[in-house]
């Protein structure tokens, strides 16, 4: 399996991160992050991510729905996934997507924070190269764009185009109906 290392971030934002307090891959997999690992080169990292979309019924062959990243912007081929990810960074404190993505990490690493809704706190994810996550629509998250974050770089799959694309942030989140259906699946609320 491709690396993976996921903790529980403190709550007082004056302390320090602290990895002792590991979260498995089952605890996010049950927060709708459904997370699994490929191994081989770029191609077959590609072409796996491609599968899983697919059989999750995401359209493969639509303009604007597989679009490179590199989570160094100024890397970032298509512009609309550079203007994606400057947004995220900008309103680091929460945002989600209306519609689900998968992405596939082909090279380097990365780090996402989860809201893990059924404790309450935020889990710090790391991803390897050959992995590949769906991103559930309606969870929240936050992309570090730090300089110890910008060395993933992969695909994303989006349900919708990148055009469409909804990147919800602070107050539009929570009463949105994809983070009403998100939490009505992870944990039974409406």
């Amino acid at each position: 399996m491709a690396p993976i290392r996921a903790y529980y971030l403190p709550t007082d934002s004056a302390s320090d991160i602290d990895a002792s307090h590991p979260v498995s891959v089952q605890q996010i997999n049950a927060l709708g992050w459904k997370i699994s690992s490929v191994a081989g080169g770029r191609d077959e990292i590609e072409q796996a991510g491609q599968k899983i979309a697919q059989e999750l019924g995401f359209p493969i062959t639509q303009d604007g729905c597989i679009v490179p990243f590199n989570f160094d912007v100024e890397k970032n081929t298509a512009p609309e996934m550079a203007t994606l990810l400057t947004k995220a960074a900008e309103n680091l404190s929460d945002i989600c997507i209306a519609n689900a993505a998968v992405v596939v990490v082909t090279s380097g690493s990365l780090y996402l924070d989860v809201e893990d809704v059924t404790a309450a706190g935020w889990v710090r994810i790391h991803f390897g190269a050959g992995t590949l996550y769906c991103v559930p629509a309606g969870a929240k998250y936050r992309v570090p764009l730090t300089e110890q974050n910008r060395g993933g770089a992969g695909i994303v799959f989006f349900k919708e185009t990148i055009f469409n694309q909804g990147l919800l942030v602070k107050k539009d989140i929570d009463n949105h109906p994809a983070r009403r259906a998100y939490l009505n699946e992870v944990l039974g609320q409406t």
